[in-house]
């Protein structure tokens, strides 16, 4: 892909074709939607009795993508031009500039002409294929301990030497430069010149990757043109592990249980092997399972370790990271961390919510209530007491038998 690239400016325009312009009349203060460009007219020149050519209009430009430029016109006046191009996609052009004390609002006549941007672009491309020529090659596919070569060959097709080439190669987050270089080259080309600029890289995790096209920019007659390469893909090859540890709460008394649960995953297209260990927090005593363990991990494999701890230590305790090293069949090694995390372990025991929820009283109904004063009532008409029976624990049977033995008697 190849496009154009410049700042907002009166600047040569014999590769752009327009299409059919169109006029506006623009008073102070208002603004034409011009193919979806917002043309304002912010300002003019101080009124005076009559017109002088040094009058001038200070128009402003938005797009529909929210970019905005601005800049001023006049009309035969050797400092201000009568015309001005945007981004090599708007041309505005003042017709008439219109001041005065003997009219209510100044105005101006301007022309605005579109870029037809297929042609455009078609012309652009040429241009550039015919002023240099580049080569790229690229790795394509490595292990994670190699390096991902890239050479770019570019080269001045033209007698005139070019005085300014930059050169952009975007890299994934995923990469570094080995050795650290910046990524991107300033340079000349002198008549039919050649520079062959390469670099390294080195990934940081395995995975399918696709690079933006690099970028040359060049500095053709005075304006700038960019030709961007197709973007490429690289794999790379190697296991990736992935590790995560957690626990069955983060709040527990003195003296409370808590079950650590720890992941190990290979996210890699290649095997290797894990050991894994683990350390208790502070003040933690193992009631159950095992804080260590390995395994050869296949890719989208997985190692789980789970084990139980009694906290014996109040405060905010720190679980410590749990550590688990890999090494390959090309003795790639490598290892990882998971993350610390506190805990908090009260003085007081923390009851579960399922006790919470028993301990609740229970609301009475209206039906299950005793009216005091019916009671009272009742108590005050009866004089029977009570009979309480005694409760002989285990000879309870023995009293009932010697109960019956009296009532034959």
């Amino acid at each position: 892909m190849v496009y154009l690239c410049g700042n907002a400016g009166a600047q040569s325009t014999e590769e752009i074709e327009w299409l059919e312009a169109e006029e506006y009349t623009l008073y102070w203060g208002e603004e034409v939607n011009a193919s979806g460009y917002f043309i304002k007219a912010q300002d003019f020149s101080p009124s005076r009795a009559f017109d002088v050519d040094t009058d001038y209009v200070m128009i402003s430009v938005l797009s529909d993508d929210s970019e905005s430029w601005g800049t001023i016109l006049a009309l035969n006046n050797s400092d201000i031009p009568d015309h001005y191009v945007f981004e090599d996609r708007l041309n505005v052009s003042a017709v008439d500039i219109v001041t005065g004390n003997d009219i209510p609002v100044p105005y101006t006549n301007i022309s605005v002409a579109i870029a037809n941007q297929s042609a455009t672009s078609s012309r652009v491309v040429t241009k550039v294929n015919a002023t240099i020529s580049v080569d790229e090659k690229r790795s394509d596919e490595i292990y994670m301990d190699e390096r991902a070569y890239i050479e770019l060959k570019i080269k001045n097709l033209k007698e005139a030497p070019l005085e300014h080439v930059e050169v952009v190669s975007p890299v994934p987050e995923e990469f570094i430069f080995d050795p650290d270089i910046s990524p991107s080259w300033n340079f000349s080309l002198g008549a039919y010149g050649q520079k062959t600029i390469s670099h390294s890289l080195k990934a940081l995790k395995p995975g399918n990757y696709t690079f933006e096209g690099t970028r040359i920019l060049v500095d053709i007659g005075g304006r700038t043109y960019t030709k961007t390469l197709n973007e490429s893909q690289v794999v790379i090859h190697g296991p990736d592990i992935d590790l995560t540890k957690s626990v069955s709460s983060d709040i527990v008394g003195v003296g409370g249980t808590l079950d650590v649960d720890i992941i190990v995953n290979n996210s890699g297209d290649r095997a290797t092997y894990v050991s894994v260990s683990d350390e208790l927090p502070l003040g933690a005593v193992l009631l159950s399972g095992e804080t260590s363990g390995s395994k050869v991990l296949h890719p989208a494999d997985t190692l789980n370790l789970t084990y139980s701890i009694r906290m014996d230590k109040g405060g905010e305790i720190v679980i410590p990271s749990v550590k688990a090293e890999s090494v390959d069949s090309k003795e790639c090694e490598q290892t990882v961390y998971s993350k610390r995390f506190f805990v908090r372990v009260s003085d007081q025991p923390v009851i579960p919510d399922y006790e919470k929820a028993e301990e609740e009283p229970v609301e009475l109904s209206a039906e299950n209530t005793v009216d005091t004063d019916d009671s009272a009532e009742n108590d005050a008409s009866e004089n029977t007491a009570p009979v309480v029976e005694d409760d002989h624990g285990m000879l309870q049977p023995l009293y009932d038998l010697l109960d019956r033995i009296k009532g034959l008697l």
